[in-house]
This record gives structure tokens, C-alpha cells and sequence, in this order.
């Protein structure tokens, strides 16, 4: 729920320190029945606008679900643009309206206010991603959702005034042979932590799938933001604690992608594809205590796609 590199450097200075959809064989039709397990796929394919989410399909079964996320909308020469989709519902006692609320406190740039939302939104929200995607690489973010109704929506280009749109999709109880687990294999696993740590290797194959798991009491989600070849974490530190006067020296305008914001003991698998380099994984999710974003208190980490 909170945008790139070069959005969240915009967003300190004004606090003052504060792949085609056949990517994949995930992408079956529902109707797709796999030989050996006789287990039925599917899939949701979602588009976002930079404001607003479209999807395919409005209700599906509890299973394991394959969500083909992609974007139409541009990205600016400033690195702004593409689509930031979220997967949520109300957990039980808590309104639409409460989630709506706390996401508003969220995005304070009081940091006193900003923890609260972020304490507010892990006590009334189950999260479940989706993807943070640009235009011409897609993602498909796989994951079991639970019966229930969840609303899909796009932060890239918040409204400045009111809730941001909301589409709704309903899950009801599985059917026989819907599938309930994931297949896929993933080559690259990333925990974030409690300590607002990324624990994932340092090289990653360009394209494959990774399975990101929130081993943490908060939220955190994971933007893939590229970066200069030789970028350290020591200079994204260092960045980060010092007065912000233009953007970082060892940012770099090209496509990125990543996971949005997951909740507390929740797992998914992304199958992306992005261009060989070195990428940085950022989380900017305000801190509960401090209200800082995770980033400035040391979660990034630099990784090499090979």
C-alpha cells in the first residue's frame, strides 16, 4: 500500500525524513483438470488502472487461487505509475468503512497517526497482497483464499479526497476437485520479519516464482525497485538518515514489480519476470511504534537477478 522507491523519496522529503499473461502455466482456465491430481485450477485475472481494479470473473471457490495481475497504466519519466492491487476483507466484527478508516491513518504523514493506522488496519483487515506491477510485466500472484467477501483495489493513484474504488469478489465454500494447494515450485523464498528485515538470498534468478511469507506481528509488503550495479545497503542506509535533497543517486528508471502489503502469518507465491540487474527490496508500510516507514528503519535489502 505504499508506492516505489522514487514515490516513497518524494513522500520523505515532504515529511522531512519521515511479461505476457501466457507467462506462466499457472494461467489455466478454470476449467483446466490436471492429469495426475484431477485437481480444477483457478484463476482471476486482474487489471488495474492506477485507480481502479477490473476482474474477469466476480465469484469464485475457496481453493488455491491464480491471480493474473497486470496494468495499463503508464509509467511517468518520474518512475510513478503502474498499478499497487491490494486482496482484503473486514476480519470478523470490523466494517468496510473501519478498514477505509484505518488506511486513511495509515497514509498520515504524522508518524504518531500513521502507527495507529498500521495497528489499526493488522486488528480489522486480512491482506492478502496482491502484486505491485508496470506496465509490460505482469505478475501471478498465487495464494489460498478462505470463503468470504474481498474488495481488489489500486493505491498507484489515490483519489485526493474520498475512499478509493472498491471491487468486490465473493469466494464461496469449495466444490469437489477444487484445487486446495499450490503446485508450483518457487526458487527464491523472502520472510519479513519482526526486526523489519527482509531474510531472502542475494541472487535470484530474472524470472521464476518466489514465495514471500510474513513471519512478523505487523504488515509488510515488498517492492522490487531496480537499482545501479555496485548499490549497497550501506548507501541505502545512509540515504535513508540523512536530509533527503532529490532523489538517490543509485536509483534508475526501469520496470520493477513486487508484492503488496500481507498480513501477519500470511504466505504467497509471485511468478514474475523482469529485465537481469540489481534490484533493491523495499518495504515502506509505517512502522506501529514509530510510524516510520520500514525502509528508513533498515528493511531493504540489495539483490543481483541473474
Amino acid at each position: 500500500m505504499r508506492g516505489p522507491l522514487r514515490k516513497a523519496t518524494l513522500v520523505l522529503l515532504t515529511v522531512g525524513g519521515l511479461v505476457t499473461v501466457g507467462m506462466s502455466p499457472a494461467l489455466a482456465d478454470e476449467s483446466h483438470s490436471d492429469r495426475h491430481h484431477h485437481e480444477i485450477e483457478q484463476t482471476v485475472r486482474v487489471v488495474g488502472t492506477g485507480s481502479s481494479v477490473q476482474i474477469d470473473r466476480h465469484t469464485i471457490q475457496s481453493g488455491s487461487i491464480h491471480f493474473a495481475v497486470r496494468t495499463t497504466n503508464p509509467t511517468a519519466p518520474d518512475g510513478s505509475g503502474g498499478s499497487q492491487i491490494s486482496l482484503w476483507k473486514p476480519r470478523h466484527g470490523a466494517s468496510v468503512r473501519d478498514v477505509l478508516r484505518d488506511l486513511q491513518d495509515e497514509f498520515s504523514q504524522t508518524p504518531s497517526v500513521a502507527a495507529k493506522g498500521t495497528r489499526e488496519l493488522t486488528h480489522d483487515a486480512v491482506i492478502l497482497g496482491l502484486a505491485d506491477v508496470v506496465k509490460g510485466y505482469p505478475e501471478v500472484v498465487t495464494e489460498f483464499v478462505a470463503p468470504g467477501t474481498y474488495f481488489l483495489m489500486d493505491l498507484s493513484n489515490p483519489p485526493k479526497s474520498g475512499p478509493p474504488a472498491l471491487t468486490a469478489l465473493t469466494v464461496r465454500p469449495a466444490g469437489k476437485n477444487i484445487e486446495q494447494d499450490s503446485d508450483l515450485d518457487s526458487q527464491v523464498s523472502v520472510r519479513a520479519t519482526s526486526s523489519d528485515r527482509f531474510i531472502a538470498p542475494r541472487d535470484w534468478p530474472h524470472q521464476g516464482t518466489y514465495t514471500f511469507t510474513n513471519v512478523s506481528d505487523t504488515l509488510h509488503f515488498m517492492a522490487i525497485q531496480p537499482v545501479k550495479r555496485g548499490t549497497t545497503d550501506k548507501q541505502i542506509s545512509t540515504f535513508f538518515s540523512g536530509p533527503q535533497t532529490g532523489p538517490p543517486s543509485f536509483f534508475v528508471n526501469g520496470p520493477g514489480g513486487g508484492n503488496d502489503v500481507v498480513t501477519p502469518g500470511r504466505s504467497l507465491q509471485v511468478t514474475y519476470h523482469l529485465p537481469p540487474g540489481t534490484y533493491v527490496l523495499l518495504c515502506f508500510v509505517a512502522d506501529d511504534v514509530t510510524g516510520m516507514p520500514h525502509a528508513v528503519m533498515g528493511m531493504h535489502k540489495v539483490v543481483v537477478l541473474h
